[in-house]
């Protein structure tokens, strides 16, 4: 048995270098907690807890209460081999808490490979070596200045644009459009709409945005309308992906036998970690759903992890891993880099990579 002989959990407040607004909400700054666990074999492993109130009901707050009051001491009488084995106990402890199991699910697979010596994707079965990632844009009302910012994305290397929306399907649509013809036809462009739009809106966009060549379209209608999201599925040559709707393997279930989407955003924050997020993957794949790994805004910890996992997983072939880009003063170094539009490990060091200054 390895032991856990000690347990920080670290809240910190990073500012966003540029804030932004999506449908629903605006954000200035990320509320994250680090998570060092030390263990006995003489090595420490890292997580991080990002929480997302309005998609899992978890604020920053209950994440820390979680892991204070529940989960750190349920780590100390675990055996650190076992990542899978205690993230069915604190599932059971704090079902409502999946960020901060997160950050314990995390830490443990990051302990895990740096006892095997090797990078955590190689231990957990590597089937890739980078994917290409999205860089998001927030809703605007200033359509000139998005369309300068993609290009200067585009400038940098990135080839996929993922574009908020949600709030007004005219503007928006017309912003499809105008983004389609400054970039031209090589450049994927996705749209998210974080469950800002009813069924009708969905359709009337879709209708809009026909001849633009949308790559896909996140998420456009309430979280607990899986019939909307099943009759916009079905009615769509643009896929649909689910996000709010899917936290974690239940969801992946209903949305399997409704068909509501042809696609899933799986976030390490939403299921638990990579435990919860490999369960997903296990039910979607074999139905032919594809998935993509996504992302709050978080510490280079928990997007290392989401990339590690997301570099084994059968069927995530797109990612949106840029939680970190904007984050001032994140104490997180290394892990991951982004080279033309692909998101890979920085180097080969063992687990997840990254160096933390605390």
């Amino acid at each position: 048995m390895i032991r856990i002989l000690s347990v920080e959990a670290v809240p910190i407040s990073l500012r966003l270098a540029e804030g932004y607004r999506i449908a629903g909400a605006s954000y200035t700054e990320a509320e994250n907690i680090i998570l060092k666990v030390d263990a006995s074999d003489g090595r420490t492993g890292f997580g991080c807890a990002a929480a997302a109130e309005e998609v899992t009901g978890e604020s920053h707050a209950a994440s820390l209460s979680a892991l204070r009051d529940t989960l750190i001491p349920l780590l100390r009488e675990s055996d650190a081999r076992n990542p899978g084995e205690v993230a069915v106990r604190a599932a059971d402890l704090a079902p409502g808490a999946p960020a901060a199991r997160a950050a314990v699910d995390i830490a443990l697979h990051d302990l895990l490979g740096r006892r095997e010596g090797l990078p955590l994707a190689r231990v957990l079965g590597l089937r890739r070596s980078r994917l290409l990632t999205s860089i998001t844009l927030g809703i605007s009302d200033d359509r000139p200045a998005t369309i300068e910012a993609a290009r200067r994305h585009v400038a940098a290397g990135f080839r996929i644009l993922k574009i908020k929306i949600g709030e007004d399907w005219e503007s928006d649509a017309r912003l499809i459009r105008e983004l389609r013809a400054a970039l031209g036809p090589d450049i994927l462009i996705r749209a998210d709409g974080n469950q800002g739009y009813s069924e009708e809106d969905a359709l009337q966009f879709l209708e809009a945005v026909a001849s633009a060549d949308l790559e896909l379209l996140e998420q456009p209608t309430p979280a607990a309308d899986l019939e909307a999201l099943s009759r916009l599925t079905a009615a769509s040559k643009v896929p649909m992906m689910a996000d709010e709707s899917i936290l974690a393997a239940p969801d992946a279930d209903r949305i399997i036998e409704r068909r509501a989407a042809k696609l899933v955003n799986i976030k390490l924050m939403k299921c638990g970690g990579i435990t919860g997020a490999l369960e997903i993957t296990r039910r979607t794949e074999p139905a032919g759903i594809g998935a993509m790994i996504g992302c709050n805004d978080e510490s280079r910890i928990s997007i290392a992890a989401a990339l590690h996992f997301a570099l084994a997983a059968a069927n995530v072939d797109r990612a949106d891993l840029d939680g970190h880009l904007d984050l001032v003063d994140d104490p997180a170094r290394e892990g991951v880099v982004i080279r033309e539009g692909y998101i890979m490990p920085s180097g080969d060091r063992p687990g997840i990579g990254v160096l933390v200054d605390l």
